[in-house]
């Protein structure tokens, strides 16, 4: 199946009339959102940019459609890593791409749509998440609290691809939107034309997550790099893969300590990729090229774990690799990412996403790293519905250190607050100077601060930053730096310790029921709703029907939008009953040229006509306003058995359904 992406004018009217009719936007009910508190500040700066919160989508399967973008939103996220472009956008993935059952593994790797279809996805987002700021979502947000997001580019994967026309123009389309902005603008029209004036953002980003190839020369990955910089002014993040820890290393922690033999690891992977001296030194340089550019670079933790392919997963996976997450891979990554900050010798922006999850989060935060972004952990049972769950584990860490900001959280969790003040204030750039005059006394009333008050740290900071005519945010941004360096130093060597990484913890399956799934009537958990990152699998009300043999028992029923499927077959690790929802469920397609490229059995609607594939062969079916087929209709389709009462359970409840869903976005 090839992605669709939907109308903007059809996600529009359905966010507003789902929010109506059903208390929910894009299948997430309000209850699963973040509801900003008006007490805790969970704000951080990227970039320069103000983000209400330091969680987010990391660049992958939740960031590709609009929609998916605005669900990532709505659950709290407010750093969102948009998908990874590049220049090759006519790719062809292999089916299944993803395997969640615990351990996270896949082999799908970047965009699938065309770049231009990328660039106008990304700004439909930005606009839907305006609107959603501007309506505080339909009056469902009590204020407009927490609402800064910031979003990051990820592009790659060669110095040639990404100097192309079409990778450099993505960029620079994001950079200054206005073009898509007003093309969106003008298809917001009758009902819609209140939302056609509203304030849009001068840019979508300027800040970049560079991801190259494993094997990408160190020499590519500084032009890149410095292209970045110098030549299209980016902020720029570098993600640096775990192999950069050595085989070695990497094979001691997942073998030896976690347990997971059974991942085949390849000693040349490592060996062809980016060394960890090379690493270090690429960044030392970028440094200086950074700041005679007034821009900032920083490094990601981490891509994911190339290890050997199992057929098993990926039976169509002609490479030689697939790439491991969740778990087992946070071990890692944050073991590389503490020893680089130990090594570096210079506090700089850390991004992380390597197995993220609502328990190690908040430590995560700690460690001083924005953002902390989560891909595989969205992937099981509760999708995007997981992500508040992150932050209240936040408040609570917070709430046991006797602080309300995330600032002061990351300079109060491990203790080092005093110390990492003491250590700002004489490595921050003009600091030293500004302490001739009080020299240690000045640090001594912070340090007593840090102990008796933590709460107030980050304001005494700012505070004493503008007597010495410095910047205070960006002395606090660097003061919480320290701090999460040296709460790193506590808490990522427990981690191999903690059963919760361990094999025999990530070994059991979801669970699974003998029972076979079905067209219609399933136990109807709606687990797959949740696990597809695209919301391709939406739930309606359908009348039950007994006739030829075909029978709908229940009035609870499941759908795919054809559209947003992408096959990657994560509903299918989630159902519990065996087979795939996005095979064995009705298909429904957006456009007639959509329903004729496609072999599926499914529905489309084109006006009053009902188009059907059923058992390979096609019929245009013509329904009554009594919701039945004509007897002209019936006579000339020659239906299978059940296939009359299969059209008209579509074409009623779903094509004239009350409740909106991607195929009928605004029942009137």
């Amino acid at each position: 199946m090839e992605l669709q992406p939907i109308p903007f004018p059809d996600l529009v009217r359905r966010m507003r009339r789902e929010v109506e009719t059903a208390d929910s936007i894009f299948d997430l009910p309000v209850r699963k959102w973040w509801i900003p508190s008006e007490e805790l500040d969970f704000s951080a700066l990227h970039f320069g940019h103000p983000a209400s919160t330091p969680v987010g989508p990391a660049a992958g399967p939740h960031t590709q459609l609009a929609q998916n973008i605005v669900l990532s939103w709505l659950a709290g996220s407010r750093i969102i890593e948009i998908k990874t472009v590049q220049i090759n956008d006519r790719l062809q993935i292999p089916r299944p791409c993803i395997h969640v059952p615990n351990v996270g593994y896949n082999v799908e790797w970047s965009q699938e749509l065309l770049v231009e279809e990328s660039l106008l996805e990304y700004a439909k987002a930005a606009y839907l998440i305006e609107i959603l700021k501007t309506t505080r979502a339909f009056g469902r947000f009590p204020s407009d609290r927490g609402f800064d997001t910031v979003f990051d580019i990820s592009v790659g994967y060669d110095l040639e691809g990404i100097r192309s026309e079409k990778v450099t123009g993505f960029i620079e389309g994001l950079k200054d939107p206005s073009e898509s902005f007003a093309m969106l603008r003008r298809e917001l029209s009758g009902d819609l034309a209140e939302f056609s004036e509203i304030d849009l953002p001068e840019q979508i980003s300027d800040t970049v997550t560079l991801s190259t190839f494993h094997g990408c020369p160190a020499d590519q990955i500084e032009s890149i790099s410095r292209y970045l910089l110098e030549e299209v002014g980016l902020h720029t993040i570098i993600k640096l893969n775990p192999t950069l820890m050595g085989f070695d290393a990497v094979r001691e922690i997942l073998f030896d300590r976690l347990g997971f033999t059974h991942l085949k690891l390849r000693r040349e992977a490592f060996e062809v990729d980016l060394q960890y001296d090379d690493g270090l030194e690429i960044l030392r340089r970028l440094r200086s090229v950074a700041e005679r550019r007034g821009s900032i670079v920083g490094a990601k933790f981490t891509n994911t774990l190339v290890v050997e392919n199992e057929p098993e997963f990926f039976p169509t996976q002609t490479d030689p690799y697939m790439y491991v997450s969740g778990p087992p891979l946070h071990v890692i990554s944050m073991n590389l990412m503490q020893r680089f900050r130990e090594d570096l010798g210079f506090e700089f922006p850390v991004s992380f996403s390597a197995g993220i999850d609502v328990k190690n989060f908040p430590a995560a935060v700690a460690c001083g790293m924005v953002p902390v972004t989560t891909c595989t952990d969205l992937l099981k049972q509760g999708g995007f519905g997981r992500l508040p769950g992150y932050l209240k584990a936040l408040s609570r860490e917070m709430e046991k250190c006797g602080v309300t900001s995330r600032e002061a959280y990351v300079l109060a969790s491990g203790g080092h607050g005093a110390e990492a003040v003491g250590e700002a204030w004489t490595t921050f750039p003009g600091a030293a100077a500004a302490l001739a005059a009080e020299g240690d006394r000045q640090i001594d009333r912070l340090r007593r601060t840090a102990e008796s008050s933590p709460e107030d740290l980050p304001d005494a900071l700012r505070e004493d930053a503008r007597a010495a005519d410095l910047d205070g945010d960006a002395l606090v941004l660097h003061a919480t730096r320290v701090a999460g360096r040296l709460n790193g130093r506590e808490i990522v060597p427990r981690l191999v310790e903690d059963p919760r990484y361990h094999v025999a913890a990530n070994s059991k399956p979801p669970r699974q029921i003998d029972s076979v799934l079905a067209l219609y009537d399933c136990i109807n958990c709606d687990l797959c709703i949740q696990a597809c990152p695209n919301d391709a699998i939406f739930s309606y009300e359908a009348d039950p029907v007994e006739v030829d043999g075909f029978a709908i028992r229940e009035s609870h029923q499941l759908a795919v939008f054809e559209g947003a499927c992408n096959e990657c077959s994560n509903c299918e690790i989630y159902c519990p009953e065996s087979g795939a929802p996005f095979v064995e469920k009705e298909v429904l397609f957006l456009t007639r040229a959509a329903f004729d490229e496609s072999e599926l059995d499914g529905f489309c609607r084109a006006g009053e006509v009902l188009h059907a594939r059923l058992g390979g062969r096609e019929y245009e079916l013509e329904i009554g306003e009594d919701g039945r087929l004509t007897s002209e209709s019936l006579a000339e389709a020659r239906l299978e058995p059940g296939g009359a009462a299969r059209a008209r359970t579509v074409w009623t409840s779903i094509y004239h359904s009350d409740t909106p869903n991607p195929v009928n976005p605004s029942p009137s």
